[in-house]
């Protein structure tokens, strides 16, 4: 423990006192607003990831043949696992599209580590209902944002770790606890005994060819569940371990980080405000360049084969999502895919949209697209690399897209905050519309009936008795 911080203060004890009491009459309508579409999201998420990534089928087959108590279910699935293992399951899946909302000044994913162990824990429990479950997820997500940017206030550089998986166990392990009653006591032995599972570099994001780069939520889901009920069961984690001697924010972050950030106004001002989703399944920093090239392309009514030439400009962050641009136009793998935004022009320049089906082994190989692809050109622009950090928050840096068509006419476009940014919300019919592509693609298929009463479930879950009525509607 630092000498200038008492035991009654020590960020965990802070959290844990948070965690416990925050009523859902405490949040605001925003954040409510913002966690239900967050659970719709991450939920609508998980149904195609193993459809859409063929190797995640082996993980599932994994926990099944695993067997135990069946209590928690695998959802767009059926099978019914340990809540563990459903944690995990449904973990696994949640971010492997790269789809996932997130907290761009933080620079993690948020839903994927909070809502599937929320899920588990609440089949297990039965009769939770949607207020209890959308406090939990609110208290999840908020511990997570808070570790984020708390850090990132002081990041001199990015790395060596991995935020998501490092602050997603805290996030996970709030979620459990709430929904398992836990006091503020057993919530800080809660975090303790999760700590010991954090680990993780950003060399899970450095190879585009691993697939588990998005997996990581599946093994926090379970370090969260499992330590939820290990210290219900009265196991003693370690108090304090956010800012002891030895605990994460010292020996991972050297004690850099933003206190102030960390807890001030905690369960009166909440980070998650600043959520943002998704609206295609690519790399975030793509999304500028998605945005300005659909922007062109309808906005002056242009064809494919219209256009005769694609300039990207983009900073030193994004040129690494461009270079070298032979591999990028031409990625071999769905996560390279992903990762390139000369590919990701091409499919919104060639097709005016980009969807799940545009990043599956077929797509990639589509004709038109790597024609387009083939006119897509990168040039660095300095200009590029400015953000308004201080006062916006924005993580992603600008893009700028021209497009030339065959009678030589060049239109332009630039994207400081791309849709789907907290700036620039996405509108709530464009998430509902995601879910339903997403479910899709769900190996074991949903009826549209189903499908339907599921959003209108999430979307009103403040009036539902069980939350395990969503999981009855779409295993």
């Amino acid at each position: 423990m630092t000498e200038d911080i008492s035991l009654k203060s020590e960020a965990t004890e802070e959290f844990a006192g948070f965690v416990e009491t925050v009523a859902y009459d405490q949040l605001p309508g925003h954040v409510v607003d913002l966690v239900k579409k967050s659970i719709l999201d991450t939920i609508g998420i998980i149904l195609p990831a193993s459809f859409v990534m063929p190797p995640l089928a082996a993980v599932l087959e994994m926990m099944k043949e695993a067997g135990g108590k069946k209590e928690s279910t695998i959802l767009g699935d059926g099978a019914k696992v340990p809540c563990w293992s459903a944690a995990f399951a449904n973990g696994m899946r949640a971010h492997v599209l790269d789809y996932a909302d997130g907290h761009l000044e933080a620079i993690l994913r948020v839903g994927p580590s909070v809502i599937p162990p929320a899920l588990a824990i609440a089949e297990r429990r039965g009769g939770v209902s949607g207020r209890d479950f959308i406090a939990a997820c609110a208290v999840g997500e908020e511990v997570i944002c808070r570790l984020g940017v708390a850090v990132a206030r002081r990041r001199r550089e990015l790395g060596p770790w991995h935020g998501g998986v490092l602050f997603g166990n805290f996030g996970a392990t709030a979620a459990a606890s709430r929904l398992l009653g836990l006091s503020r006591e057993k919530i800080n032995r809660a975090f303790g005994i999760g700590f010991i599972q954090c680990a993780g570099t950003l060399d899970l994001t450095s190879s585009i060819d691993s697939n588990l780069r998005g997996m990581y939520p599946g093994f926090v889901g379970q370090t969260g569940v499992q330590a939820a009920l290990m210290a219900d069961r009265g196991i003693l984690g370690p108090r304090g371990c956010l800012e002891s001697k030895y605990g994460l924010l010292r020996t991972y972050f050297r004690g850099e980080y933003d206190r102030d950030a960390l807890l001030g106004d905690l369960g009166a001002e909440f980070q998650l405000s600043n959520l943002s989703f998704k609206p295609w399944p690519a790399c975030a920093l793509a999304h500028p360049y998605i945005d300005a090239t659909l922007n062109i392309v309808g906005d002056n009514r242009l064809t494919p084969g219209s256009i005769k030439k694609i300039n990207v400009f983009c900073g030193d962050i994004g040129w690494d999502l461009c270079d070298p641009i032979e591999k990028r136009r031409a990625p071999s793998a769905i996560n390279d895919a992903k990762y390139s935004i000369p590919f990701c022009v091409a499919v919104a320049a060639a097709k005016g949209k980009v969807a799940n089906g545009d990043f599956t082994p077929e797509a990639l190989k589509d004709r038109e697209v790597l024609k387009m692809a083939r006119k897509v050109k990168a040039a660095k622009d300095p200009a590029l690399n400015k953000t308004d950090e201080e006062t916006t928050k924005n993580q992603l840096p600008p893009a700028r897209v021209e497009i030339t068509v065959k009678n030589g006419k060049v239109f332009a476009k630039r994207v400081d905050f791309p849709y789907g940014h907290h700036l620039r919300p996405m509108k709530t019919e464009d998430l509902i519309a995601k879910f339903k592509d997403c479910a899709s693609f769900s190996p074991k298929p949903i009826s549209a009936k189903n499908v339907d009463r599921a959003v209108n479930t999430i979307m009103s879950l403040e009036q539902t008795d069980d939350v395990a009525d969503i999981v009855r509607l779409l295993k």
